[in-house]
Formats: structure tokens, C-alpha cells, sequence
């Protein structure tokens, strides 16, 4: 089992980006408050891998994943974000 399916079935409670089979490549670790932690990069190379241009992945992300968590779902998934 990969250590993403290990912290999903930890925390069954916890929203998680679907298709899982896709995004658990994303997941890079789990909030002391139970959410699910993703890499922003790696969501976006998850949706360029499924065959999307890198403009279409970012608006994909914008639309779905950031507007998502804007209904304040205290479990949504945590997007971590890489700063210089």
C-alpha cells in the first residue's frame, strides 16, 4: 500500500481530491487537524500528465480545487504552495 492510500484510509473523514487514483501521486502528508496535505506543483503535473496543456491544468486547478475549498469545508484538503 502506497504511504498516500495509508494516510487517506488513516483519516476516512478527510476530503480528498478525486479521482484518488489520479491525485494520490499529489499528496505530500497530512494537517495535525486531520486534512489532507497536496503539492500544488504535483496537482499540476498530474493534470498535464492526463493529457492536459499547462494553461488547462491551471485553469482546471483555479476552477475546481481553489473554488472548492472557498464553501468552508473544515476538512477540505490543504494545497500547499511553493514560494521562492
Amino acid at each position: 500500500m502506497s504511504k498516500a492510500k495509508d494516510i487517506i484510509n488513516d483519516n476516512q473523514r478527510a476530503a480528498c481530491l478525486l479521482p484518488r487514483e489520479q491525485f494520490d501521486d499529489a499528496l505530500i502528508g497530512l494537517a495535525s487537524d486531520g486534512r489532507l496535505i497536496y503539492s500544488e506543483d504535483k496537482i499540476l503535473q498530474v493534470l498535464q500528465e492526463s493529457g492536459m496543456s499547462y494553461e488547462e491544468a491551471l485553469d482546471h486547478y483555479a476552477t475546481m480545487t481553489i473554488s472548492s475549498q472557498a464553501h468552508g469545508n473544515r476538512l477540505a484538503p490543504i494545497i500547499a504552495t511553493q514560494t521562492a
